[in-house]
């Protein structure tokens, strides 16, 4: 997960998935994921996977822009932590996808509105029996 940079135009400082490939024309978006994964994370990325090929999201900021955008969404591989760019990322934590998924399931609030419309598409697309997140155990008065 990275932290968006607080610099950034729209929905600054919000927690999110690693990155966004942005293709130029006529790039092909898998070399454009590589790209921007090199850009914001100073990372290489190995099979880059295409897993959502038609993902769209409309979201609005709380400063009230508006992002309708189609995204197809990625998974890939990396070797090394991350060396994000300031200018893109502000923090970043390695969690494991099923903490990650039970977060979006609880408090969809706490990460970016494309996040939230992705994970439970990528739950079922992983884990396709699946309906409901892994949940802690109770806890219990002393």
């Amino acid at each position: 997960m990275t932290r968006r940079a607080l610099s950034k135009q729209a929905f600054a400082g919000v927690w999110s998935n690693s990155c966004c490939g942005h293709p130029a024309p006529g790039e092909d978006v898998g070399e454009a994921v590589r790209r921007r994964a090199s850009q914001e994370l100073g990372m290489t990325l190995a099979d880059v996977t295409c897993v959502l090929p038609d993902f769209r999201y409309r979201a609005v900021d709380a400063d009230g822009t508006l992002e309708n955008e189609i995204c197809p969404v990625f998974t890939a591989t990396g070797s090394a932590d991350p060396r994000p760019s300031p200018d893109e990322v502000a923090d970043w934590r390695w969690v494991p996808w099923q903490a990650f998924a039970d977060l979006v399931a609880t408090n969809p609030w706490a990460i970016s509105p494309w996040a939230a419309e992705q994970t439970p598409l990528l739950v079922r697309r992983i884990h396709p029996g699946r309906r409901r997140p892994s949940r802690p155990p109770a806890r219990r008065s002393p």
